[in-house]
């Protein structure tokens, strides 16, 4: 048994329990007693369902994009209604405060009902069955709005959105770019690593392959735990790359990998936040990106992460060349869209916006979140660096 099922017993348990003593209570009758305690307790799932449906409403009615639902009482998954607002949608600060509140004040509205209703029955039996539902509904509601650790937690993400809006806004508009440097990773990756046998944290010694996808599989799914592990993963890749022992194809592979992972965030970081990485950065995302494109030159996903090496090391004539021949045809769609788009911000170092935009349109809707970042490039007033220039020495 997992761990969130045997939370879910353990609370099953002591909602029967604690039903049955408030029943006896009330009605002084052992068999009254059950028949509330098991009407308080079906109605828990009934106030599941409302919560989402609580939030689904509020989700329809301020047109915020509804990707799943997904309702699944007792069965140790999470309830949860999925959505997906564009991070410069009007208002939307507002609209995802009242929508993280749906839930909760549909609990608590529900609670208020029974309450009430209450008051119109005579029946020891139907008050205490209806009190212990209200019970339920106000504790499920409150619950719901303490602020947890789940990332998913209604009341957390209530007050980011609260309290930080502009900071919330731009967490959710990195965290839709990450999906797309995933599915770039994903596409450049697809056929090279054939065994699932993954789960270990990379060490020197391990192979190669079984190495990089242990590393994908982690940063995709979140399974580690800070920057600094991610890091320190993408350190022990880098010397297995550059090992004497290890496959080019291999090395060509880890090396493809980490320059396009951290190399689209780096261009993130100038274009979007201001923020240019150092120049060391740079010349050991050049190493790799050197390393794939030797191995494999003729390869569009050593020559996107060529690009991006060029790119970040602000020689956007290089860049462009590489691009030049994109055959939509051969070439995996979604990689010649990362080409485009690349090629595109070279364009616009170079002065040719004309050019940018019609790679742009060429480049199709798919990578919205890389798009804006082209975007961003061609809009600013001035040229931004890519990287920080080293400190001068003191003489």
């Amino acid at each position: 048994m997992t761990s969130p099922r045997r939370r879910l017993v353990a609370a099953s348990i002591l909602l029967l329990l604690e039903a049955v003593a408030f029943a006896l209570l009330v009605t002084e009758s052992v068999t009254g007693a059950l028949a509330a305690a098991g009407f308080t307790c079906v109605s828990l799932w009934a106030h599941l369902v409302l919560h989402e449906f609580g939030h689904l409403i509020v989700a329809k009615l301020l047109r915020l994009p509804v990707i799943a639902v997904r309702i699944a009482p007792f069965t140790g998954w999470r309830n949860e209604v999925w959505i997906r607002p564009a991070p410069s949608a009007t208002a939307l600060p507002l609209r995802m405060v009242l929508f993280y509140l749906g839930g909760p004040m549909t609990n608590l509205l529900t609670a208020a009902v029974l309450g009430t209703a209450t008051a119109s029955t005579s029946t020891p039996l139907t008050r205490a069955a209806l009190l212990g539902a209200a019970l339920v509904a106000a504790l499920l509601g409150m619950a719901n709005l303490i602020p947890g650790k789940s990332p998913r937690s209604d009341g957390r993400n209530l007050l980011r959105w609260l309290f930080a809006p502009t900071a919330t806004r731009a967490a959710l508009q990195a965290g839709y770019y990450q999906e797309e440097v995933t599915r770039t990773l994903q596409t450049i990756a697809r056929g090279k690593v054939g065994d699932h046998r993954l789960g270990n944290p990379v060490r020197d010694g391990n192979d190669p392959r079984l190495a990089l996808a242990a590393f994908q599989q982690r940063w995709s799914t979140g399974h580690t735990q800070s920057a600094a592990d991610l890091i320190a993963d993408a350190e022990r890749l880098a010397a297995l790359a550059r090992a004497d022992s290890t496959d080019p194809a291999a090395a060509a592979a880890i090396a493809q990998v980490l320059t396009v992972q951290f190399g689209l965030w780096y261009l993130y970081a100038a274009a979007v936040n201001g923020s240019p990485v150092e120049h060391q950065e740079v010349l050991e995302i050049s190493e790799l990106a050197q390393l794939a494109f030797h191995a494999q030159p003729h390869m569009l996903s050593a020559r996107v992460a060529m690009s991006l090496a060029h790119l970040l090391n602000q020689q956007p004539k290089h860049a462009r060349s590489l691009l030049l021949d994109i055959r939509p045809s051969v070439d995996p769609p979604d990689l010649f869209s990362v080409a485009f788009l690349l090629r595109a911000i070279a364009e616009c170092y170079l002065g040719n916006h004309a050019d940018a935009d019609t790679l742009i349109r060429a480049a199709g809707g798919d990578y919205q979140q890389l798009t804006q970042v082209v975007t961003a490039i061609q809009a600013a007033h001035a040229v931004r660096p890519l990287f920080a220039p080293a400190p001068m020495a003191d003489t």
